[in-house]
């Protein structure tokens, strides 16, 4: 038995966040319908809670590297934050989003103080959906690293884990609350992984997702097929929404403002889909095709960064599919790819 390990029920998780409250702020996953999303700890709202499930609406990188955020002047002091509820397939984009912001000759202080001061309570998932498809990325419906803490829903209860120092000062700060756990306990939570894991796998072997060994190299290898790029833009409306609801997406754009206290700098979130992203100086525009741009945004996932970084930028989440109002599912996009058979995204 892993020293590392403990059990807490529900009751006593809840009172452990209201007395983290008195020092940082608590964002937590509540239901709405068919889909879960982030909101401030609320103790009077504890029976809409969802500490399980699946993965949220809004993707982690919202928490730190934020969607405006003014990068002039001195970082202000920021009221630390814990969320809870974080599932594996954001945990896994950190890798790449650390890599960008904190992984170049210059660290980004923005983001570097908003991921420091932020700590990370991961859940596995209980269920998936057949938008899941983690299990073809390198990924689990559960946390394998770059958490604090995580929890797995058993009966009344969770397994902890602590993942790192911070993580382990919570527990031990408050160790009335955690109780040391049976073998059986993780023989349990082990099951239940397991069969999360088999029901995202059946999803991906119904609708023939390739893994990560069949899409390398596919998109170099078929960059040059215009007609299929054309086909898999033909309905997208450049709204972005793929991009901003990506979990590993971290294209920004700086604009600056001024106003009577002088000018300022902002950092907001871009994406490859919209028209002017390419855009520059002279109003050249390397990319001024629709196509051109959503291939782009494939060969940085699945040839770029596995390329610079050993890392498929793509972590099975699913968002972007149900985000895009044109039906563009990136499964079928790798489908046709690693097939060379294709169709256009159907019009609802």
């Amino acid at each position: 038995m892993t020293n590392n390990l403990y059990t807490i029920i529900k009751k006593d998780l809840f009172d452990l966040l209201g007395r983290l409250a008195a020092d940082n702020r608590i964002v937590v996953p509540y239901v709405k319908g068919e889909k879960l999303y982030f909101d401030d700890f609320d103790p009077k709202k504890e029976d809409k809670i969802e500490l399980g499930g699946i993965r949220q609406s809004q993707a982690l990188k919202s928490f730190i590297s934020h969607a405006r955020e003014k990068v002039t002047g001195n970082l202000k002091s920021k009221r630390p934050l814990v969320i809870a509820g974080v599932k594996g397939c954001d945990l896994s984009s950190l890798y790449l989003q650390d890599f960008v912001f904190q992984g170049g000759d210059v660290e980004d202080p923005f983001y570097s103080d908003n991921r420091k001061n932020t700590t990370i309570i991961a859940v596995d998932c209980t269920y998936a959906k057949e938008t899941c498809f983690c299990a073809a990325m390198e990924g689990a419906p559960y946390p394998k690293k770059f958490f604090d803490i995580s929890l797995s829903p058993i009966d009344n209860y969770f397994l902890a884990e602590a993942g790192s120092s911070k993580g382990q000062k919570i527990v031990d700060n408050f160790r009335s609350f955690f109780k040391s756990p049976s073998s059986r306990a993780v023989d349990i939570r082990q099951a239940l992984r397991d069969r999360v894991l088999k029901q995202v796998q059946g999803f991906i072997d119904k609708r023939g997702t390739p893994d990560t060994t069949r899409v390398k190299g596919v998109v170099r290898k078929n960059y040059d097929q215009t007609e299929f790029w054309r086909d898999m833009a033909s309905t997208c409306v450049e709204c972005g929404a793929c991009n901003l609801a990506c979990p590993t997406c971290h294209c920004f754009i700086l604009s600056d403002e001024k106003d009577a206290s002088g000018a300022k700098r902002f950092r907001s979130w871009d994406a490859c889909l919209y028209n002017t992203f390419a855009r520059v100086a002279g109003n050249n525009n390397p990319r001024k095709h629709l196509y051109e741009r959503l291939r782009n945004r494939f060969d940085k996932k699945f040839e770029f960064f596995p390329e610079v970084l050993n890392y498929v930028a793509c972590t099975g989440c699913g968002r972007c599919i149900e985000a895009c109002p044109g039906n563009i599912d990136i499964r079928e996009v790798l489908k046709g790819l690693v097939s060379g058979k294709w169709s256009k995204p159907p019009h609802d």
